[in-house]
């Protein structure tokens, strides 16, 4: 988790000054080359955290036809960063730009020392929105008697999925698989009496559910990131989706004494409130967690509440990809939950977070015609 830094200056250099710094980049021999040579993304920054000269890695990535296109903008807004477009100061001006990690790496290379941090980033596009993780590397140069910043960016995606799979996946799945091993044994041990041997069985297929459902959600968020996850949409009872959810005794239900229909996939909606559930609890002490659900006439509105506040540096980052306070491999789950709400269920997640109500999230759904009947259980 990227610390919160102290928001710099909006002040920039006037189109005069940023094109003189680029005239006096272009009397460098083989710069542009050099700066091409460099496998990875690559920028000069001015003082004022202006673009002056990119390379063509970069110009390709961001569909730029020539350097000029991105002279004088900032890093996130070249990059379509949501945080950038929030505000007419552009990028390093919002309240979430305090945890950026290339605002982070920028300013330090600006004092003078090279540092390396991980960007997570939404970026928006008429396509639609697309997660990034940038690794930044930012060092400070020295150029005709002028000082720059030098940024190099590259995807770390892959090795943020792989530690994922290496640190979050493949340990809870031996745990599941180590458990079930264990129960197969007590309930095939022919030595051990009926009512022990029922125990164990009825154990095995609970954690034989549960490694389904890991299963099963690994292949949903691929299949919802790639836009391949397939949606059955039905009428579901409000109260039947939470009982399935919340059904434990850890989370104190509060429901409203009449049900409601929503229309969705009772499969996918279930997964994105268990997300949204399991947060809660990680953060919460034991049976502190309620949770419940308020109709209105286009939407049921599921809710889950912990009684602490989300620290501020954390509350901008809950639903970008691979945030976590936890351990590296884990922070897909409040992402996953908004991806699949919002893009494949109609409907949004939301959360609101301070010192005396404590931490709500919404996960609202559309509902279903009035006159369809709520389904029985």
């Amino acid at each position: 988790m990227t610390k919160p830094v102290p928001l710099p200056s909006s002040r920039r250099a006037p189109a005069a000054t940023v094109q003189a710094q680029a005239d006096l980049l272009a009397v460098v021999h083989l710069l542009d080359r050099i700066l091409d040579a460099i496998p990875s993304m690559a920028l000069l920054l001015s003082p004022q955290r202006q673009v002056v000269l990119a390379n063509r890695r970069l110009l390709e990535f961001v569909d730029a036809g020539s350097p000029q296109e991105v002279m004088g903008l900032r890093f996130g807004e070249i990059m379509e960063c949501a945080r950038a477009l929030e505000s007419e100061g552009g990028c390093g001006t919002t309240p979430g730009c305090a945890v950026c990690g290339s605002l982070a790496a920028t300013l330090d290379a600006q004092l003078g020392h090279a540092e390396t941090q991980v960007c997570l980033m939404i970026r928006r596009s008429a396509a639609g929105d697309r997660a990034l993780e940038l690794e930044v590397s930012a060092a400070p140069v020295d150029i005709s008697g002028k000082r720059f910043t030098l940024v190099c960016l590259s995807d770390a995606r892959n090795r943020m999925l792989r530690e994922r799979l290496e640190r979050g996946i493949l340990p809870q799945a031996k745990a599941v698989a180590i458990e079930m091993d264990a129960l197969a044994r007590i309930a095939s041990d022919a030595g051990a009496n009926e009512e022990t041997r029922r125990e164990a069985l009825g154990l095995l297929q609970s954690a034989s559910k549960r490694f389904v459902r890991m299963a099963q959600a690994h292949t949903d968020f691929s299949a919802a990131e790639s836009g391949r996850l397939d949606v059955a949409r039905r009428a579901v009872s409000a109260r039947e989706l939470l009982r399935q959810t919340a059904g434990g005794p850890e989370v104190r239900l509060e429901t409203p004494s009449e049900d409601a229909v929503v229309d969705t996939d009772p499969e996918l909606a279930v997964s994105a409130l268990r997300e949204v559930l399991l947060n809660a609890l990680q953060a919460a002490p034991p049976e502190s967690v309620t949770a419940g659900y308020r109709a209105s006439e286009a939407h049921v509105d599921f809710w889950v509440h912990n009684p602490g506040e989300m620290a501020p540096g954390v509350q901008p980052q809950v639903f970008y990809r691979a945030f976590s306070t936890r351990a590296a491999g884990r922070g897909y789950g409040a992402y996953f939950a908004k991806l699949v709400t919002e893009r494949y269920l109609g409907g949004s997640v939301s959360f609101r977070s301070q010192a005396v109500e404590g931490t709500t999230f919404t996960l609202r759904l559309p509902r279903a015609l009035k006159e369809q009947e709520v389904p029985h259980a």
